[in-house]
């Protein structure tokens, strides 16, 4: 059973969401330590959440699964371990993130006048478009299976 969000620590949530990179690229313990040039130990207890969040741990473990970083810090924050898996391949996070250092650095101090609104405002389009271009690239790759499996079907297969 699942528990709520609200009783689940963040080492919990943190753990979870590495175990599921790790297990999407297919690697063991003791390779994924080895790639972060840790003992097995020290990365057991890092996978499993016993130690207090370490963010250069994040990010080696990031660079050792070819994966997100900043998706992984933000499947904790969102309470979503199944986010750091999603962006492993599209970095879809550290994207994000680095829109808004660009939007920060071109900003600097006027930031502070951009009211809550017009960033709720504008996010919820961005958000909304592309939760139509994920629609729409389903559907694309929905048809092409498909008509993968027409082709096959329709391929005659070899006599023996």
């Amino acid at each position: 059973m699942i528990e709520p969000p609200d009783t689940v620590s963040d080492g919990a949530m943190l753990s979870s969401a590495l175990k599921a990179v790790r297990r999407l690229r297919n690697l063991t313990a003791a390779e994924t330590a080895a790639r972060m040039h840790m003992t097995l130990r020290t990365y057991e207890r890092f996978e499993s959440g016993e130690t207090r969040l370490n963010v250069d741990y994040v990010h080696r473990f990031a660079r050792a699964t070819d994966s997100d970083a900043n998706g992984i810090l933000l499947a904790v924050v969102l309470g979503a371990p199944g986010f750091a898996v999603h962006c492993a391949d599209n970095q879809l996070a550290t994207v994000l993130t680095t829109g808004l250092h660009n939007l920060v650095r071109k900003l600097g101090p006027d930031v502070e006048f951009l009211t809550a609104r017009d960033v709720v405002e504008t996010t919820g389009a961005m958000f909304d478009a592309l939760v139509s271009q994920a629609g729409e690239a389903r559907q694309i790759k929905a048809a092409i299976a498909a008509n993968q499996a027409d082709l096959d079907a329709a391929r005659p297969r070899p006599g023996r």
